[in-house]
């Protein structure tokens, strides 16, 4: 199924465990790295279903290690891009993205805010860190597997990312549809 807005575009396989959907999602990893874009992937684990934000996470280690390869000259533009982008708010991606701080520095601490609008800040900070990723002439692709064991939270992130409008964000999720009930959230 493909879905698309102006901008964001997202695909989602769907099929049992072994019909190759990853394995079509890696023939996409060569043409968008040829065009100097980043292609980043991980999958949501059925054991670490209660961990918010767990797949995302994990995939923005493995992007911010790829910064981390890159020259000087490049990296310091970087961190200058995600300082300004991300301003005093940049210690909330780098609470959930340590690694981050090797790029940017310590950061001042955020305040404290009641969980829901923690969450609704994470999620505003998070859109605006992938944003910095994503061009026409530097492609983003995100690859989201097994996504039937996401959790509520990514969920509602990956919802907000589709309707970002990011130019040169491309999300593909795949899910094994025969492992999810006509009352799981991908179904409705």
């Amino acid at each position: 199924e493909r879905i698309s807005n102006e901008r964001t575009e997202m695909l989602i396989l769907t099929g049992y465990s072994g019909i190759g959907k990853s394995s079509l999602v890696s023939e996409i990893y060569k043409p968008i790295t040829e065009k100097r874009g980043y292609f980043i992937s991980g999958k949501f684990d059925q054991y670490n279903r209660n961990i918010p934000y767990h797949a995302f996470v994990n995939i923005f280690q493995d992007l911010t290690k790829q910064l981390l390869g890159e020259t000087k000259t490049k990296l310091d533009r970087w961190r200058d891009k995600i300082k300004n982008t991300l301003g005093d708010n940049a210690q909330v991606i780098v609470e959930a993205i340590p690694d981050l701080e090797l790029i940017i520095g310590k950061q001042k601490p955020v305040a404290e805010l009641p969980i829901n609008d923690s969450q609704n800040r994470f999620n505003i900070v998070f859109q605006k860190f992938i944003k910095l990723f994503t061009s026409p002439e530097h492609p983003l692709v995100i690859f989201l597997d097994d996504l039937q064991w996401a959790d509520g939270a990514s969920l509602k992130l990956l919802e907000l990312l589709m309707h970002s409008n990011s130019l040169g964000l491309l999300l593909i999720a795949a899910y094994r549809d025969n492992e999810v009930s006509n009352l799981h959230p991908l179904i409705t």
